[in-house]
């Protein structure tokens, strides 16, 4: 499969994003769903804008009708093309949420479904039923028109930890990303990914081999941005677009502080302007410096 560029805004977080705006861990108020509501659909308005200029091509959108009730009408009605999670956020352990998922799939008619799975080659024997799982999920998908999108996080055991002197940025760079490739070989055995959503896969050499093993069975690799500052998500692009990856999505890095100020003043035109110009111009240069590096 070869893909042109995907280029996708994401903003499917649930749980994590009232929490991290309100700082509750019960559930969220229903002003605060507004408040939520309202910054999802402004950040889709800032991919929109983003779009109008020429230079961008192969936008799409990541975001969940839970919190953003209204955005994947909205997307659809502009032609944006959609990507719908699919899991049971929060979970250690993959889960498909809705339970009727392919009622869900045609309701929302997405080109993409999306999964996210903490998955580490080295822990525990729960990997079978992941993969069990995830092998339904992705028949159910594909059999409803939509590319599987896999998001593969590989958090690291306390040995592999251990193993750089409890160091994360020497595991991100040093051990996860042959993890990772180990995962996705063991993953595809029993599972159809149509896209893998990465975490970044260290140097230029390390990342073209884990774009040949997705290719080696026909996917394609784009990049997440992990909440990384504008500088170091950047460093990651130019990496992944000269390795071969097709696109990226990037939520958090793009998105966070608009929204944090929309929060903190939501009936305030003049910050919801301000706000979305952010968004736009955020989303627009991440494009510019992966386009740039291919």
């Amino acid at each position: 499969m070869t893909h042109d560029n995907l280029l996708i805004l994401a903003a499917d977080q649930r749980p994590w994003l009232t929490n991290a705006l309100f700082g509750h861990t019960d559930a969220a108020t229903a002003e605060q769903r507004a408040v939520t509501t309202e910054a999802k659909h402004l950040i889709f308005e800032g991919l929109l804008k983003a779009t109008e200029s020429d230079a961008v091509t192969g936008a799409a959108i990541l975001v969940d009708p839970e919190l953003g009730p209204g955005v994947p009408e909205r997307a659809l009605a502009h032609g944006v093309p959609l990507a719908l999670p699919i899991e049971r956020a929060g979970q250690r352990l993959y889960e498909t949420e809705p339970e009727n998922l392919r009622d869900y799939l045609k309701a929302f008619a997405p080109r993409y479904s999306k999964v996210l799975v903490r998955y580490n080659p080295a822990d525990s024997d729960e990997r079978a039923l992941q993969r069990e799982r995830l092998a339904e999920a992705s028949a159910i998908s594909r059999d409803e028109g939509c590319e599987f999108l896999f998001e593969l996080l590989v958090p690291p055991t306390d040995e592999q930890l251990a193993q750089v002197d409890g160091d994360a940025e020497r595991y991100a760079w040093e051990l996860r990303p042959e993890l990772t490739r180990q995962a996705m070989a063991e993953i595809a055995e029993q599972v159809g990914v149509d896209i893998w959503k990465l975490e970044h896969q260290g140097d230029v050499d390390s990342s073209r081999t884990t774009v040949k093993l997705a290719r080696s069975h026909g996917a394609e690799c784009i990049l997440l941005g992990a909440g990384g500052d504008t500088d170091t998500v950047n460093s990651w692009l130019q990496i992944a677009a000269q390795a071969g990856f097709v696109g990226f999505a990037i939520g958090r890095s793009i998105w966070w502080k608009a929204v944090q100020q929309l929060a903190a003043a939501p009936t305030d035109r003049d910050v919801r302007a301000r706000s979305l110009e952010t968004i736009a111009a955020t989303y627009s240069g991440f494009v510019t410096a992966f386009t740039r590096a291919q």
